[in-house]
């Protein structure tokens, strides 16, 4: 190059020094806010909660996911984002290990909370205090001093939202109110923290990836739902110990059961034990019901004068339940009663759930056998419920607490069976000071129709807590049996 060049283009360089580029070029050259910003947001989605739609698992995904990209932008500007950066990574493992947790049986065991959300705090903590340091070394690279401090204020925040939990005031509106204010303040001023640098003229130099934040954001999104799916899968489909089921022979104690009326279709699936427990059975009384999970709601109109009656009625869909209730009456006040079901359509598959309430103050009742049967490839099988228990309950009401006797459990069938069914024996005694007496049964019936259920809760207990309510009885079936009169 010739001195005449040279000098040309030390004074073209020299005449441009003094030229300020658009704010749009300095941005893409400078692109604190962006990082920042992606930052700033993660933190708020991962501490807001919202429990409606599923948003409670949706947006911490999306948080955790923009925290990871802001901290993988800035991970090669000093060591303290470097850190921040791995932290960011081991955020993303624990979230997917959470959701594993969340959706499997692991969320109802009894596990120490206070001990898990120890370990979690402190984490919280140290990646606020390493984003801090790192804010505070690029100031430093600037040669310009923060404004604000907000991650130190976010720190005693967690620390005194952590303390706050712990004690009596959890709950107390007087204390959230001022903790969401401060709340508010916190991020505001977290999020001008991109503005800021931006202002400094230091230069950022974003860290070469190889993958888009767009690409890496829906593959973490694709791969937490898909690790949802496979455990809500896993955890909903219980899984039957079954063996091959032969037809019993007809027994004295059989025939005797029979000739009262007993339903030969239930009475198969009783063992000769049961059927010898049964054989002084003075009288037998069934009733059946069609279960309608899916019914087509008719509306009807009469009209009576000026006057207008709407009635309703349901046509069975294609998913129904053949329920009976058979009612053993045994001397000296004792009852045996038989839940009987057969299902007529449907996929129940995905841990339905079952209550059997009906004499719930009797002491000594309890479960005889049970059993559930379904057939395969032209082959009957019998298997164990799942899940069954006759337990004394502890349930609240509008007149208070009572703790009444309830059968609950949860069932599954294989996929690609058909002609399921399941039935419980059980007995008790009623108290009545006569021979003479009324007793009732309720059979409730939950049929889940898929397996994403968040977080995993077993279906009886959620029936138990209310959960479900069985409008115009087309999943309950309610009965009642009056004592054979003896001769005077």
């Amino acid at each position: 190059m010739s001195e005449k060049d040279y000098n040309f283009d030390k004074q073209m360089i020299e005449q441009l020094s003094y030229v300020t580029p658009p704010e749009e070029e300095v941005r893409k050259t400078n692109p604190w806010s962006k990082p920042i910003g992606f930052i700033t947001w993660g933190f708020i989605l991962t501490t807001m909660h919202l429990n409606f739609l599923y948003l409670q698992y949706i947006l911490p995904v999306i948080g955790v996911i923009l925290i990871f990209l802001g901290f993988r932008s800035l991970r090669n500007e000093n060591k303290y984002f470097k850190v921040a950066w791995l932290l960011s990574i081991l955020k993303l493992s624990l979230h997917l290990g959470d959701l594993v947790w969340i959706s499997t049986p692991l969320n109802i065991m009894d596990y120490p909370k206070f001990a898990i959300g120890s370990v979690m705090f402190p984490f919280q903590i140290a990646l606020f205090l390493v984003f801090r340091a790192a804010l505070k070394e690029t100031s430093k690279k600037a040669d310009r001093l923060m404004e604000s401090d907000p991650l130190l204020w976010a720190t005693l925040w967690t620390i005194a939202a952590y303390l706050i939990a712990l004690s009596p005031l959890s709950n107390s509106w007087l204390i959230f109110i001022p903790m969401l204010v401060c709340y508010i303040f916190i991020v505001r001023s977290l999020y001008s923290i991109g503005d800021e640098l931006d202002d400094t003229g230091y230069v950022l130099t974003n860290a070469p990836v190889k993958i888009s934040n767009q690409t890496f954001g829906w593959t973490y999104f694709l791969i937490a739902f898909t690790v949802v799916i496979i455990c809500s899968i896993f955890s909903n489909h219980l899984k039957l110990q079954s063996q091959e089921y032969f037809h019993p022979e007809t027994t004295e104690a059989r025939q005797h059961l029979l000739d009262l009326e007993f339903p030969a279709e239930a009475l198969r699936y009783l063992s000769n034990e049961d059927v010898t427990m049964l054989s002084e059975a003075v009288n037998v009384e069934s009733f059946s019901k069609l279960l309608m999970f899916d019914a087509k709601r008719i509306e009807h109109e009469e009209r009576y004068g000026n006057n207008i009656q709407i009635t309703h009625t349901y046509e069975p869909g294609k998913k129904n339940m053949d329920a009976t209730t058979v009612y053993i009456e045994l001397p000296k006040n004792v009852v045996y009663a038989m839940q009987y079901f057969t299902w007529n359509g449907g996929r129940p598959i995905w841990q339905d759930g079952i209550l059997i309430s009906g004499e719930t103050a009797a002491d000594d009742k309890q479960i005889i056998s049970s059993g559930l049967f379904y057939s395969k490839r032209d082959v009957e099988y019998t298997a164990d419920f799942p899940r069954l228990v006759c337990d004394r309950m502890t349930q609240q009401s509008m007149f208070g607490t009572y703790y009444p006797v309830l059968i609950t459990g949860a069932l599954s069938y294989p996929l690609g069976s058909e002609d399921q069914g399941g039935y419980v024996l059980y007995r008790y005694t009623v108290k009545v000071d006569s021979d003479i007496y009324d007793t009732y049964n309720i059979f409730s019936y939950v049929h889940l129709l898929s397996p994403l259920h968040i977080p995993y809760t077993r279906t009886e207990d959620l029936i138990l807590s209310g959960a479900y309510t069985f409008e115009d009885m087309l999943q309950q079936h309610q009965t009642k049996y009056e004592s054979l009169r003896k001769p005077d």
